[in-house]
């Protein structure tokens, strides 16, 4: 299957960085694929950091990376509203600094506490959520707030435990207000769709490396590309099961498949 895709999509936790540390293989990997000139992406569901961070822990893998080389669920979120409601809108926000700056960024208004005029509600990871924001978040809704998921990653690895994360918020808000969220991170297809736009490339010879079955394998399989499961601390093993994604092909680690694409045979 490896020998089909010429060109790859990185997801970062779990592939390449667990916390800060970084992943065997994770160096590896990248260095071949800059010095072959395989055409890669990263494509991150991570919402709590500015773009700028993300640059600099990418270039902790050896070489600078391009701002336009990494895509968060932040940026997209940020692209997708700001296309809808023009510059201007207020967002109702639970999440951190990642997620503000790309509203901000977009030209879009952003409020944590006035439930009453906003027009959208969005929702990413915060760890310093309370029961306030979530109590003016659920009122929003109710009043007919749009709701938005900038992603619905259930956990995150944070280098020492796996913690709560976005779908956690997500959920207690659906619940709250039975209302369902709309997704726009990954599994959602906009993400991939810039993705393979930045690429150049077709879907047919595209892969993405991730860790998450419902996040990753199943944005995958979504957009039509190859999936490849790498297993970490959030997917510990693989057991194919009714109803769950299936990956094209599952590696022990991210090493383990930087062994398998040193070995593939392009015609």
């Amino acid at each position: 299957m490896l020998d089909q895709v010429k060109s790859l999509i990185l997801d970062v936790d779990g592939v390449l960085f667990e916390g800060q540390r970084i992943l065997p293989g994770a160096v590896e990997l990248v260095s071949h694929l800059r010095q072959s000139g395989t055409p890669h992406i990263y494509l991150s569901n991570n919402t709590t950091y500015p773009l700028a961070y993300h640059v600099e822990k990418l270039s902790q893998l050896g070489a600078p990376v391009s701002p336009d080389s990494i895509i968060t669920a932040a940026r997209v979120t940020a692209q997708i509203l700001a296309n809808e409601a023009g510059s201007g809108a207020l967002c109702l926000v639970i999440g951190e600094q990642g997620l503000h700056e790309a509203l901000h960024q977009a030209g879009l208004k952003v409020t944590e506490y006035d439930y009453k005029k906003a027009e959208y509600v969005v929702i990413g990871m915060d760890r310093r959520l309370t029961f306030e924001k979530l109590k003016c978040a659920a009122l929003a809704i109710r009043q007919g707030a749009q709701f938005i998921s900038s992603n619905p990653d259930p956990s995150y690895p944070d280098g020492m435990d796996i913690i709560p994360a976005s779908g956690a918020v997500q959920a207690a808000l659906e619940a709250s207000t039975g209302v369902r969220a709309r997704v726009t991170g990954k599994p959602a297809l906009p993400g991939f769709r810039l993705a393979l736009d930045r690429l150049g490339t077709s879907p047919q010879v595209t892969g993405l490396l991730g860790d998450q079955l419902e996040i990753d394998i199943q944005g995958a399989l979504n957009a039509g590309i190859w999936s490849f499961l790498v297993l970490s601390s959030i997917t510990p093993q693989y057991h194919p099961q009714n109803g769950y994604p299936r990956p094209a092909a599952v590696f022990e680690s991210t090493f383990d498949f930087y062994k398998n694409w040193l070995q593939r045979n392009i015609t």
